[in-house]
C-alpha cells in the first residue's frame, strides 16, 4: 500500500469518527427535550429516565371518554410512592418501580372522592376540592398496597413537568393500553 492511499485511509477514518460522534451528540442533545419514555405493566413502571419525584397512581371511575381516555372522571382510591433519598450520598433514584416488590420507596393510600374535567392540557377538580393528589396516608407499605384490576381505567402522575400524566388500561384479556398526556414543557 503506498503512502499516498494510506493518508487517504486515515483522513476517511478520521472524518467517519468525527461524523459519527457528532451525530451521537446531536441525537443526545436532542433527546434530552422529549418528555421520558414510560413503560407501565401490571407488576412495574419504568422509565428511560428515572421516579425522582416518585409517582402517584390514582384509580378512576369514569364518566365520560373522549377520544382515547376518560375526560370526565371520579378519583376514588390513590396511592403514592414515595422515593428514599439518603442523606449521606447523592441520590440515586430508581428507574423501574416493582408494585410487588420492595426497593428504595416506600407506599402510603388513601381512599378519596374527587371529579376531575380534563381540558385541553389540563384537569380541573368539579368541585371546592382544589389540592394536589398526593397521597400522605398515616400507613406506609413496602410494597403498592393497590392490586390492579381489568377493565379499570387508572391515572398515573410522575412529578415530571413534561408529562401531564398516563392513563392506563388493562381490558379482560389483560391486555394494557396507555396514554401519555405530554405537556409541551421544555426541560430547560
Amino acid at each position: 500500500m503506498t503512502r499516498a492511499s494510506k493518508t487517504i485511509i486515515i483522513i476517511i477514518s478520521a472524518i467517519a469518527l468525527i461524523v459519527i460522534g457528532g451525530l451521537y451528540f446531536l441525537n443526545s442533545f436532542f433527546s434530552a427535550f422529549a418528555p421520558a419514555k414510560v413503560t407501565i405493566a401490571e407488576n412495574y413502571i419504568s422509565t428511560n429516565r428515572d421516579f425522582i419525584n416518585g409517582i402517584t397512581i390514582e384509580m378512576l371511575n369514569v364518566d365520560s371518554m373522549g377520544d382515547k381516555h376518560p375526560i370526565k372522571y371520579t378519583v376514588t382510591y390513590l396511592t403514592t410512592c414515595h422515593i428514599v433519598h439518603p442523606k449521606d450520598r447523592p441520590p440515586n433514584p430508581p428507574d423501574k418501580i416493582y408494585f410487588g416488590k420492595e426497593g428504595k420507596y416506600w407506599w402510603t393510600e388513601e381512599h378519596v372522592n374527587i371529579h376531575f374535567v380534563h381540558k385541553g392540557l389540563s384537569r380541573e377538580a368539579t368541585d371546592s376540592t382544589h389540592r394536589l393528589l398526593w397521597s400522605m396516608g398515616s400507613q406506609k407499605f413496602s410494597t403498592c398496597p393497590m392490586k390492579f384490576q381489568r377493565q379499570q381505567w387508572y391515572f398515573f402522575t410522575l412529578g415530571d413537568p413534561q408529562i401531564i400524566g398516563i392513563f392506563f388500561y388493562i381490558d379482560k384479556d389483560g391486555k394494557t393500553q396507555q396514554y401519555t398526556k405530554e405537556s409541551g414543557v421544555s426541560p430547560i
